[in-house]
């Protein structure tokens, strides 16, 4: 089995690449790993309830994922995409920015997605590891997944302990 990564910067993600990352993402989310969506009802205290919880498809086209997750590149902020192969099968990828804040580099991941059929080998972690720069002083994923958790956390650890 042969693994590869390829980082790029936003201005080098063709559109073959965001129609692959958009299957990527739209198959996860059809297979019921996508957003909560609940169903509330107010009860005679003014409190909420909940009443039914389900889980809807997200779709993403090629288009949304170049417009809400690869911005154009200013000067102060990059976006970057990285995604892992497998025997030449895209299997997981991520998209993330980096900018300057208080003196600081901030490298903020907004997504990432690996296929079911290849989790729990270490892509995640690889693809955020790929991300990883020595210049950068704060990492962050905008997920709540624990497996995304524990990617950040071991992919990203400290300055004082890299393999954390």
């Amino acid at each position: 089995t042969t693994q590869t990564y390829k980082t790029v910067t936003a201005h080098e993600v063709t559109d073959t690449m965001l129609e692959e990352a958009a299957k990527l993402f739209s198959e996860i989310t059809e297979s019921g790993e996508g957003s909560q969506v609940k169903q509330v009802s107010r009860d005679d205290s003014s409190c909420f309830q909940l009443v039914t919880c389900s889980r809807r498809p997200v779709k993403l086209s090629a288009r949304r994922l170049r417009q809400q997750y690869l911005p154009n590149a200013t000067d102060t902020v990059v976006s970057y995409y990285v995604m892992v192969t497998v025997d030449g099968y895209l299997a997981g990828n991520a998209f993330a920015c980096r900018w300057k804040c208080d003196g600081m580099t901030v490298c903020w991941v907004t997504q990432l997605v690996v296929d079911k059929d290849y989790r729990d080998n270490g892509l995640a972690t690889g693809l955020l590891r790929s991300l990883r720069k020595t210049t950068d002083d704060i990492y962050g994923i905008m997920s709540s997944h624990p497996a995304a958790c524990l990617a950040a956390a071991k992919s990203f650890g400290s300055k004082s302990n890299p393999n954390l």
